[in-house]
């Protein structure tokens, strides 16, 4: 059985990270590491990983982890990764396995197989792009560096450049969208025409009221000319004899 693994942070300050929560952290890290292959996570996704760790938390830890803690307790995990990888015996650290399975695989050998897919691909090049030099950082062609704040929009146009989009997600992607707006324009095309039947409908029954009122104020019209036209009766007197 192995006793909790518990990771001093600079300062004397103890994490406190035990085994159960270290497990769930990878858990929770690795699946949303996977959705944005293998991608750097953002902050709202690092809210996230911690409370999936919070929410498996037992009695015995004292305090929740937070979002940073939890990516600093990442870091440390990567780097003891690194170190057990490079132990000539097989490594026996619990956790080796599964790193190896997240991050275990070379940067460039990943690029390389997600450039030349076996499906049609669409693929978002830089035209000047060039071969990297000698001991060049290979982790800025997918990302930026663990722990560097980076803008969103610069990290998703360099790892579109560097592993490019996979033609069939993109093309589903593109015809759910492309179907969702088809089905609200001809919802908003249907109220429209609802709309106009109805308004259409208010002004015929307003101009038959309106010329009913008029042939009945004709007729009005005509029955007092045809009084005002008949002579006044007067009675015959009778002739004096």
């Amino acid at each position: 059985m192995h006793r909790p693994t518990r990771t001093r942070a600079p300062g004397g300050r103890d994490d406190c990270w035990s085994e159960g929560a270290t497990s769930t952290l990878i858990t929770a890290w690795g699946d949303r590491y996977l959705q944005l292959n293998r991608g750097n996570l953002r902050q709202n996704d690092w809210k996230e990983v911690a409370d999936a760790v919070n929410s498996g938390l037992n009695g015995g830890v004292k305090a929740s982890k937070t979002d940073v803690q939890c990516k600093n307790r990442i870091d440390t995990l990567k780097k003891k990764y690194k170190l057990e990888k490079s132990k000539p015996s097989p490594s026996t650290w619990p956790f080796y396995h599964r790193l190896h399975s997240l991050i275990g695989s070379s940067p460039d050998s990943a690029v390389s197989t997600k450039r030349k897919p076996s499906i049609p691909t669409l693929t978002v090049k830089s035209p000047d792009l060039k071969p990297k030099p000698p001991g060049g950082s290979t982790e800025s062609s997918i990302g930026c560096e663990d722990g560097e704040d980076c803008n969103d929009d610069g990290v998703r146009k360099r790892r579109m450049e560097a592993v490019g989009l996979s033609g069939g997600a993109a093309c589903r992607e593109l015809a759910g969208a492309i179907l969702k707006f088809g089905e609200l324009y001809e919802r908003m095309e249907n109220l429209k025409q609802e709309q106009m039947m109805e308004l259409e409908k208010q002004r015929m029954e307003f101009t038959k009221e309106l010329e009913f009122q008029r042939l009945n104020m004709f007729k009005d019209a005509q029955v007092e000319l045809e009084k005002m036209k008949r002579p006044k009766y007067t009675p015959c007197r009778g002739k004096k004899l």
